[in-house]
């Protein structure tokens, strides 16, 4: 390897370091890598020079006494990233800085887009707007995109949402915003942000599962997002986990899958005629009958799960989307219920970010696009 691949590899090693670990000295980063004190500091100086890091607040000196060390830190304020959630309900664009602090935004969480058309338009001037209310363009690294489908090397392969086939939204845009515009899948970013600043921040290995009207996943493995063969790992809505599959199939991309028709919320909200979260809290206020059937519901969801994790071996499944509202319910019950269908550890997790881990996703992806670096476990 040539010595400015080899500058440019431990460059990303140390920002993910520093990501991952700060406040963090220069010598606790050169024994993690096992890079030398001067490789580490020579490449620390230039990033402290880009303003891409911070150094300071002294620590306390060994009991040898010798230089009190001096803490690294990501610079958060050093640059802004564009960041937008491309889909016909709940859009949204936000300004955040480059620790996926939320600076400026707009949402359309009441409001529903008709097209891809209306939304392409209407969004792409917001992020106009935004990108004025923050100063201009010259602050921002990039734009992050998320939007519902397959993506595969920047680009949409299929999303039946937006009624999109092999379409360049980064192309369309880029002229626009004049900017690098990096597009992924959302349960993908979902990891990502996890992987970064929520549940997932421990593990190295692990699988996010959302569950809402459907039923997604994304796989991390040694901290990178597996994507299988064409983009489309962790499909596990199609799951099946009932031989009656045999009879109510074919099941299609433009189909919900046999696991979340089973175990998605969709059907749980039509039969009780109330949104998830109302059905949950009236189970709380002490409703036995809706409480039976969200461990009824928990039962169609561990029989997926447990398959997940006897094939994959994660450290941690961590659930996310609307489901997230019952974990008072039924975190023991579904961790109870999978050590009854395998004998695989796992731990399970639910999501507290919400519809942040998306922002953090969408920023982190900028990340690591434009720095070539990854996610560490913060321990």
């Amino acid at each position: 390897m040539k010595s400015s691949a080899i500058k440019q590899s431990n460059r990303s090693d140390i920002l993910s370091v520093i990501m991952a670990r700060q406040p963090i000295s220069r010598k606790q980063v050169s024994q993690l890598l096992g890079i030398s004190p001067a490789a580490v500091s020579n490449i620390v100086d230039e990033l402290i020079g880009s303003g891409l890091v911070v150094e300071g607040a002294f620590g306390e000196a060994s009991a040898k006494g010798g230089r009190r060390p001096i803490f690294l830190r990501i610079r958060g304020e050093a640059g802004l990233v564009l960041t937008a959630a491309f889909r016909l309900q709940n859009a949204w664009v936000a300004v955040c800085d480059l620790m996926g602090r939320e600076l400026f935004s707009r949402s359309y969480a009441d409001f529903s887009f008709d097209s891809m058309e209306l939304l392409l338009k209407t969004l792409s001037a917001d992020m106009e707007q935004l990108i004025e209310q923050a100063g201009g363009k010259q602050r921002f690294v990039g734009v992050g995109i998320s939007v519902p489908g397959t993506v595969a090397e920047n680009q949409i392969l299929y999303s039946p949402e937006l009624g999109l086939v092999n379409y360049d939204l980064a192309a369309v845009l880029q002229p626009i915003l004049e900017m690098p515009v990096y597009v992924d899948k959302d349960v993908y970013l979902n990891a990502a942000g996890e992987n970064w600043m929520g549940a997932g921040r421990d593990y190295s290995d692990f699988v996010v599962v959302t569950i809402g009207t459907g039923i997604g996943s994304a796989i991390i493995i040694n901290n990178r997002i597996y994507r299988g063969h064409c983009g489309m790992a962790g499909e596990i809505g199609y799951l099946v986990t009932g031989r009656d599959a045999l009879e109510t199939g074919p099941y299609t991309m433009t189909d919900f899958g046999y696991f979340e028709k089973k175990a998605s919320l969709r059907a749980l909200r039509s039969q009780m005629g109330k949104s998830f979260h109302r059905i949950v809290a009236e189970a709380e206020g002490g409703d036995q009958a809706l409480k039976t059937q969200i461990f009824q519901n928990a039962d169609e969801i561990c029989l997926g799960l447990g398959s997940v994790i006897s094939l994959l071996n994660p450290q941690a499944i961590i659930l996310h989307g609307s489901y997230a509202a019952a974990e008072p319910l039924v975190a023991d019950y579904i961790s109870s219920r999978l050590k009854a269908l395998t004998p695989v550890p796992c731990e399970v997790k639910f999501s507290q970010l919400g519809d942040r881990a998306l922002t953090y996703g969408c920023v982190g992806n900028v990340w690591k696009q434009t720095n070539q670096m990854q996610f560490l476990p913060r321990h």
